[in-house]
This record gives structure tokens, C-alpha cells and sequence, in this order.
């Protein structure tokens, strides 16, 4: 029977983090999510991108606390929920944290197998090839509708079996275009409705640029790689904070090589007060 659940005190240590990240492809998304801090525990990565499971840009270090899953086959659809319902704490019950890199590449798959099997609409479609042979068939509207509906029941499912692990999602960047006008920038997703509903489902979103600082000491700007936590009416980012009256302090950080030192400033501001509900 439904009823109401009333919170009096919820602590900092109860609550999961929803963290999503987004930026250009090689600028560090990858490494900027593995390197959270030892409270995220063990993570499980689904490595959707290719070569993704190899962990190339992360030191050897890291890789312990990492337990790295492949998706095989081309049934995107059918991993993924395979993954969001799956009891990770009876694999290593040091598990604490989920990682989908990319959730772009999870999505894309999906309204390619769609459109492929024909498993969302009986429209017609363009084929290029031989869709059992490598070729392709192309995506129409009623793919992209389906995928949009698909990817929120993604989310519902991740969100409640896996309620009691962290879970952050890495994205490749995309611009939207409304009647042929730049309208906003945010998280790669195919159709358009996605680009402002999928981050609103996470406490946290972080989009990673380059830009040249001028060091003290050095003779030239310096490129670095900076965590943009607050819309800049552009692109989408946020940072949940409980105080109404300062700026927020993550707004823009430069990240060192290792980027170990954002999260060390997010544990300082953020997993210190309750939260009273």
C-alpha cells in the first residue's frame, strides 16, 4: 500500500551523490570521475566507448578500486538494464559508486538497435547496406521519440535499484539547434527534449572546458583544464549548495593533472552539515 514516507533527519552520510560530467572528447572526463575520493568506495564502470575498458588515461593507482564492465553484443537495450538491475554488492560488497562512461554512447546504441530491429516503430525507414552485414538503418522520428521515453525509464530504473550506490554519468558535449539557432549547450543525447530533462535529474552537473591562465612566474598563459559548476545561460551546470547567500564556491575550479583536488574541495563543502527534510 502507497504511502507517505516523512524524513526528520536525513545526514550527509545517507545522502548518494548524483554527479553527471560532460565535455569535449579528450579533455579528462574519464579521469576527473575515477579519481573521487575514498568515501565512493569501489566503482563499477560500464564501459560503453570504445576502449573505454582499458583505462588508458588513469595511473595504475586507480585501478584497483575499479571493477570494469564491457558491454558485449549489440543489444544495447537489453545490457544496460542488465546493468541498472544488477546487485553489484554481491560482486564485491565494497561497492559504493556507479560509472557509466558514456551515457551518450549507451543512447546513441540504443536508437541504433532500435531503428535496426524495428523494435519501436513500423514507420518506414532508410537502409544504407545490409543491416546484418555492417550497414545501417537510419534512425526517423519515431526512434528518436522512443529513445527519449526509453532512456527516462533508464533512469527511473538505475535511480531505484541501485538507490543505495552513487551514481555518475559522463557525457560527450552537444549544441542544440532550435530553427537553425544555437539555443543551449549541455549533455550529448539524442533528441532534442533529453538536453534539459537528463540533467535535471542529477544534484550535480559539471561540464569541463580548456582555458589558457596566466600562472605567477611563467612566461607564457598555461592551457588547463577547468570544472564549470554553476549555467552561464549557455551551457547547463549546476552545484547543489545550502547557502542562500555567498557564491557558490565550485563555480569554476582549475583541476591539477590529477584531478583529486576538485573533489577534495567538493568533500570540504559538501559532506560536512545534516540535511534537515
Amino acid at each position: 500500500m502507497a504511502g507517505l514516507h516523512i524524513l526528520k533527519e536525513v545526514s550527509d552520510r545517507d545522502i548518494k551523490e548524483r554527479i553527471l560530467i560532460y565535455g569535449r572528447a579528450g579533455i579528462g572526463k574519464t579521469r576527473f570521475a575515477l579519481s573521487v575520493p575514498p568515501r565512493f568506495g569501489k566503482i563499477v564502470y560500464y564501459a560503453a566507448d570504445m576502449n573505454a575498458e582499458f583505462l588508458s588515461s588513469l595511473a595504475s593507482a586507480k585501478h584497483k578500486r575499479i571493477i570494469v564492465v564491457k558491454p558485449d553484443g549489440d543489444d544495447a537495450i537489453k545490457n544496460f538494464t542488465q546493468f541498472c538491475r544488477q546487485d553489484w554488492r554481491k560482486i564485491d560488497p565494497e561497492v559504493q559508486t556507479l560509472v557509466v562512461d558514456t551515457y551518450s554512447k549507451v543512447a546513441f546504441d540504443a536508437i541504433r538497435y532500435s531503428a535496426n530491429s524495428g523494435a519501436v516503430t513500423a514507420e518506414k525507414h532508410y537502409v544504407v547496406g545490409d543491416p546484418n552485414n555492417g550497414g545501417q538503418t537510419i534512425p526517423n522520428r519515431g526512434d528518436y521519440l522512443g529513445i527519449e521515453s526509453l532512456s527516462k525509464g533508464f533512469l527511473d530504473m538505475l535511480f531505484n535499484f541501485q538507490s543505495h550506490n552513487n551514481i555518475i554519468f559522463i557525457h560527450h558535449e552537444d549544441i542544440k539547434l532550435v530553427d537553425g539557432i544555437t539555443a543551449v549547450g549541455g549533455p550529448s543525447h539524442p533528441g532534442r527534449h533529453m538536453l534539459e530533462y537528463l540533467p535535471a535529474q542529477f544534484n550535480t552537473v559539471i561540464r569541463l572546458i580548456r582555458d589558457s591562465i596566466v600562472v605567477p612566474g611563467a612566461s607564457a598563459p598555461e592551457d588547463v583544464v577547468i570544472a564549470i559548476g554553476e549555467n552561464d545561460g549557455k551551457f547547463i551546470a549546476k552545484m547543489r549548495t545550502r547557502d542562500e547567500e555567498n557564491e557558490n564556491p565550485l563555480a569554476r575550479v582549475t583541476l591539477d593533472r590529477n584531478p583529486e583536488n576538485y573533489w577534495k574541495l567538493y568533500d570540504a563543502i559538501y559532506t560536512k552539515e545534516p540535511v534537515h527534510a
